[in-house]
């Protein structure tokens, strides 16, 4: 008797996992084989403006991007399409490689656009200044967070630390891994 309500228990929820993984797989996350990542529903509107859709998903993680707003960005490419993401590391790592990310050359990136800390103002993430190492932590883990000038950063500091500031032009392999510990692109 408990060997046939084990393997009951085992078929339910492995129908369970299977289930659940054809759904993320196939239902808006990681998309079907060769069809690559979705960009978002809308694009920045006319003002530059993020439009966050409900079931936009971050083309890195899959997250639903519309759950996370303090920390949402986004790629715009010059052929008006828009990716969304979770939070600032998955948008620095597809800004970084878009090729593996967006299915797009680097010469096709237009726009990063990013929320201010302090502020939540939506601002082109070039100028921001980003800072690593603090307490902050977003969808992902610690976050990087993108601050609009110096006398922000200096506040930031005083409230959350920092180990680490730096520029989107500044930003390659060797320095992501340098503050995250990770690789940017994991070998395949």
């Amino acid at each position: 008797m408990k060997k046939s309500r084990f393997r009951q228990i085992l078929c339910s929820s492995l129908c369970t996992v299977v289930i659940s993984a054809f759904f993320f797989i196939f239902g808006g996350g990681i998309t079907a084989a060769g069809s690559g990542p979705q960009p978002g529903k809308m694009g920045l509107d006319e003002a530059g403006r993020m439009q966050v859709s409900d079931g936009d998903r971050c083309p890195v993680c899959a997250m639903n991007v519309i759950k996370h707003p303090k920390f949402a960005s986004a790629i715009q490419l010059k052929d008006g399409r828009t990716f969304y993401f979770c939070g600032t590391g998955c948008m620095i790592r597809s800004w970084l490689h878009p090729e593996v990310f967006l299915g797009a050359e680097k010469d096709q990136l237009q726009k990063p656009v990013v929320k201010a800390y302090f502020t939540g103002k939506e601002m082109d993430a070039r100028e921001a200044i980003w800072v690593a190492g603090s307490d902050v932590i977003g969808p992902m883990g610690p976050a990087l967070v993108p601050l609009k000038d110096e006398a922000e950063l200096e506040t930031f500091r005083e409230r959350h630390g920092a180990k680490a500031t730096f520029r989107l032009s500044e930003m390659d392999d060797e320095k992501w891994q340098a503050i995250t510990g990770k690789k940017a692109v994991k070998e395949k």
